[in-house]
């Protein structure tokens, strides 16, 4: 957890900046835009930071299951295939269009996004408990760890690739 606090301390910057371009991006999807009530603005350079971030708060942990046996290979492998279903699932609620002026795009808000941050602060919490040693629990870790963190950077792919899709289907139809 230590290692956890450390690392936001040296990011916070980082953090601090890319709110501050989501909440602006957002006050334009509503005051400019006038999206309805779930839906926003998403800046696409932000969206690839999502797994990043992911990747810097839960890799020592993932590492040092993944290192244990090729059980927690397996397990791993499993989460990476549940997180590629799980954010096309994703994908086909949040995407709404792409925002081309904005290098955007308007997604909205659906409950399986804040079902996975539960998920992810569960397993993370979880795995960081060190009075909890059983191995089949471990397994469960891994696996939800990298379905977390595929799911992220599958999601981001997916996003890039409707954004570029539509993006020239547009292009084509002028």
């Amino acid at each position: 957890m230590e290692n956890t606090w450390i690392l936001l301390i040296w990011l916070s910057p980082l953090i601090i900046v890319m709110v501050i371009f989501d909440l602006r991006a957002r006050n334009y999807g509503k005051k400019v835009l006038h999206l309805p009530k779930r839906h926003y603005v998403s800046l696409l350079w932000l969206a690839i930071l999502d797994p990043v971030f992911e990747v810097l708060f839960i890799g020592v942990v993932l590492w040092n299951d993944l290192s244990r046996d090729w059980a927690h290979w397996i397990a791993g492998a499993v989460g990476v295939v549940c997180g590629f279903f799980f954010a096309r699932y994703r994908m086909g609620i949040m995407w709404v269009r792409p925002l081309p002026e904005k290098k955007a795009a308007i997604l909205k808000n659906s409950g399986s996004e804040y079902l996975a941050l539960v998920f992810l602060i569960v397993v993370k919490t979880v795995s960081e408990n060190t009075s909890l040693s059983n191995y089949w629990l471990s397994l469960v870790i891994t696996a939800g760890l990298l379905m977390v963190v595929s799911e992220s950077a599958f999601r981001v792919g997916m996003l890039f690739r409707r954004y570029k899709r539509e993006m020239t289907d547009a292009s084509l139809l002028t």
